[in-house]
């Protein structure tokens, strides 16, 4: 009786090794028409599906003022460059670190993007050239998304 109410427990419990699915705003600067990018993974517990996440994102770009995602894009830092940001609602299992503003962006990942499901997939890369040469060895799939990008979080994968 002991072992089948803890083999119960242990199913029912957020340990049990299923992983929560998170909705994440994905958002990546590419400067000037080159390869070079940076990604951050921007997180808010109280949004749960893509379509919030998207009104959320909506609203950022609209009023200029980011209340859910909040972060700030240093265009201080890019002079004499010319960047560009693209934002993305995505989903993952991942575990993600919490983004911070940090000027260290150590991490080269592969990320791909499923449509129409939003469905990140990350792939950790030794640098970002190494990422852009497994990139190119990748043949186009049709519904995915593929960019290799720096990042300052930790993703375990």
């Amino acid at each position: 009786m002991k072992h089948g109410l803890l083999c119960l427990l242990l199913l029912l419990s957020p340990l049990s090794g299923a992983a929560e699915q998170k909705v994440y705003l994905m958002a990546t600067v590419t400067l000037g028409g080159s390869n070079l990018a940076n990604t951050i993974f921007l997180h808010e517990p109280d949004i749960t599906d893509l379509e919030s996440c998207t009104q959320a994102w909506i609203r950022g770009q609209r009023d200029d003022d980011w209340l859910k995602y909040h972060h700030i894009l240093r265009t201080d830092k890019m002079q004499g460059f010319t960047a560009r940001i693209a934002y993305r609602c995505v989903t993952s299992e991942l575990g993600i670190d919490s983004w911070h503003d940090s000027m260290h962006y150590d991490f080269a990942y592969l990320i791909s993007v499923e449509q129409p499901s939003s469905a990140l997939q990350v792939h950790k890369a030794a640098s970002l050239a190494a990422c852009s040469a497994q990139l190119a060895g990748q043949p186009a799939v049709q519904g995915v998304s593929r960019h290799c990008a720096k990042s300052n979080q930790r993703i375990d994968i």
